[in-house]
């Protein structure tokens, strides 16, 4: 007999198969959100990241900001909406409210990464890989607004879901 304690079984695997979650995602998980919608990879994220910048330069910000004023009422970003992500509460779960949106993108995104971008130039830099560490997968802005964003391809957190 050994004199060190059996170890606990492996947690059973998620309903309808699949890997379980790594436990650096387990406190964004106890958001309460829907079947089928999951918090949103890193990968995922900074592509999507980057594909808003692309977007904003190709239509001259001006049509990307247009864009996003009317997308943002479905608590997403242009390339969040090509991407099927979505912006919701870290506390809820409900999708992100317009005014969350516009305390997201317009005060987190442009005005401290702005001002961050004059104090100095990698600062901005490393907040947008902050989510790399962070253990809800958040960036500064996130933070700010008390969001996650999470994969939703199916639409489940459709126009009528209530927004927080």
């Amino acid at each position: 007999m050994s004199q060190f304690p059996e170890p606990p079984p492996p947690p059973p695997p998620p309903p309808g198969g699949g890997v379980p979650l790594v436990p650096a995602y387990q406190a964004a998980q106890n958001t309460p959100l829907p079947p089928g919608v999951v918090v949103s990879s890193v990968g995922k994220r900074l592509g999507g990241y980057a594909l808003d910048v692309v977007l904003a330069i190709a239509t001259l910000f001006i049509g990307w900001l247009i864009w996003s004023l009317i997308v943002w009422g479905d608590s997403t970003s242009p390339a969040k909406q090509l991407l099927h992500m979505k912006v919701v509460k870290k506390d809820s779960g409900l999708r992100a409210s317009y005014g969350t949106m516009a305390l997201r993108e317009l005060v987190g995104k442009l005005l401290i990464m702005s001002v961050l971008s004059f104090v100095c130039a990698i600062v901005p830099l490393v907040l947008d890989f902050m989510l790399l560490w962070d253990q809800d997968r958040q960036q500064l802005w996130d933070k700010i607004a008390g969001t996650i964003v999470v994969d939703d391809p199916s639409g489940v957190l459709a126009k009528n879901t209530p927004t927080g």
